[in-house]
């Protein structure tokens, strides 16, 4: 999984599971596809507002019911158990009748995003003073892009023409595993404000997700931007500004507990047969030429580099200079209509959706078998115990961690247990474990070995980590 830092909006790196996490001032790429042309109308202005509202904008947020890239629905980050919302007096409500899940309100987006109170319209966001002369900057937000392996999107976008229902059943999974993830990340912190120099939680944090289908070539890429406004609700009561600091640093870690999530959906629910790919996975059974021919954005920037005599392998920053230059504008159609040219030019290729789904259906899942995953990750959350929670070190040894259990298929709620666990205790002999696994061989001599070195950067302990024997994986 590679982590990318300010990112252009809606930018896909295809073929991977990618999270980048951009800085945006503005949400019209989002809207264009869920706005009519008249929207902009001095007239829908107050009613756009209003949060009270959304019901009515479910019929006005596209003409086509049934778009590629299709409006959002809220987003909602906060404590669990819910606790009462604590504002100081005098401070806007900006959350007032935002409910997780509704449709997205086009202006009361705009409104969060730009520093308003929703209500009135007033700006409701502390602000950075701006130099003399110069515009008011908006408030702002993230987009944090979580985007599926190649081979979930081509068999839920091609599949779903010979199976109908697949490819809701995908993105359900999908969105509970990035909803899994932002939870977490939550819960520890990382979603939080900068006060005094130092990473101060918050109460409250409101976004919403919007599920795109399509690549910038076309090509099928199930992926979602999550736009979390920069106003939050301090714990202080206060509107606070969100900074991103720790979601970079911990995006791999963020990314790979959504994969352990999804890997473990993708089993339970549809049967579905994993493989590791790097640090992602992809499906068995789904045929690597259709993978190839729905990659058009990768091998644009593999061909522009290979002209001047480069390779993406090894100089990134050229690689993101291509992929810049290469990158085509979006267009937003209707979903049925870019699944039928879809399932054309895999059918071009010798593969029907029916002979896709049949080729997955070979590949169905075979009993689990135990591997020492589960303890070699173990030892590294614990190792994350002696550090806080948000620093770099601990980062990384979550990253490695949840790397090691997203091929195991035991779920986003089995692995947050064991990280629970494993900070309850401090480093010690004894390895910590989930219910019923068994430690499997050579996990206490890299661990001991560990201990003995005493080193406090968790990097370098990770380094001498022996590389894991090589794992069947989920199925």
């Amino acid at each position: 999984m590679d982590i990318r830092k300010d990112p252009a909006p809606g930018r896909s790196w295809e073929g991977h599971e990618v999270i980048s996490c951009t800085r945006i001032h503005d949400v019209a790429y989002y809207l264009t596809s869920a706005e009519p042309a008249d929207q902009e109308a001095a007239g829908q202005e107050a009613a756009d507002r209003a949060p009270t509202t959304m019901p009515e904008a479910t019929s006005r947020d596209r003409p086509n019911d049934d778009p590629c890239d299709g409006p959002g629905r809220w987003v909602m980050l906060h404590p669990a158990p819910p606790a009462p919302l604590l504002l100081m007096p005098g401070v806007p409500n900006i959350l007032d009748g935002l409910r997780p899940g509704d449709p997205v309100a086009p202006g009361v987006l705009r409104d969060l995003v730009a520093g308003r109170d929703p209500a009135t319209g007033r700006m409701a966001a502390r602000r950075r003073r701006p130099a003399a002369g110069a515009p008011v900057p908006p408030s702002g937000g993230y987009d944090l892009q979580f985007s599926l392996p190649k081979s979930v999107s081509v068999l839920g976008l091609v599949g779903d023409v010979a199976r109908p229902g697949l490819l809701a059943a995908i993105r359900a999974i999908h969105a509970q595993a990035i909803s899994r993830a932002l939870q977490w990340a939550f819960d520890l912190g990382l979603i939080a404000s900068r006060s005094r120099g130092r990473h101060v939680p918050v109460q409250r944090v409101i976004g919403a997700r919007f599920d795109h289908a399509a690549s910038r070539a076309g090509d099928p890429q199930l992926h979602s931007h999550v736009v979390l406004s920069k106003s939050a609700v301090g714990r202080d009561g206060r509107l606070r500004q969100l900074d991103n600091y720790l979601l970079l640093t911990h995006a791999g870690a963020i990314a790979a507990l959504a994969r352990c999530e999804e890997v473990f959906l993708l089993h339970a629910r549809l049967g579905l047969r994993t493989r590791p790919v790097g640090r992602s996975y992809e499906l068995v059974g789904v045929p690597a030429p259709l993978l190839a021919l729905f990659s058009k954005r990768r091998q644009a920037i593999t061909a522009r580099m290979a002209a001047t005599g480069r390779s993406t392998a090894q100089e990134r920053r050229a690689a993101q200079l291509a992929a810049y230059a290469t990158r085509p504008g979006k267009t937003h159609g209707a979903l049925r209509d870019a699944q039928a040219a879809w399932a054309a030019e895999t059918a071009a290729q010798g593969w029907s959706a029916g002979a896709l789904l049949q080729s997955v259906a070979q590949a169905m899942c075979p009993p689990l078998q135990e591997t020492d995953a589960i303890a070699r990750a173990a030892e590294l959350l614990r190792l994350c115990a002696g550090h806080p929670p948000q620093s770099h070190a601990a980062a990384d040894g979550f990253t490695v961690a949840f790397e090691l259990l997203q091929h195991e298929a035991i779920g986003g709620e089995a692995v947050l247990d064991l990280v629970a666990s494993c900070r309850q205790a401090p480093v010690s002999s004894k390895p910590v474990m989930l219910p019923g696994s068994q430690p499997g061989p050579g996990v206490a001599a890299p661990a001991n070995a560990v201990r003995e070195a005493g080193d406090e950067r968790l990097a370098d302990i990770l380094a001498r980590q022996p590389s894991p024997p090589p794992s069947p994986g989920p199925c």
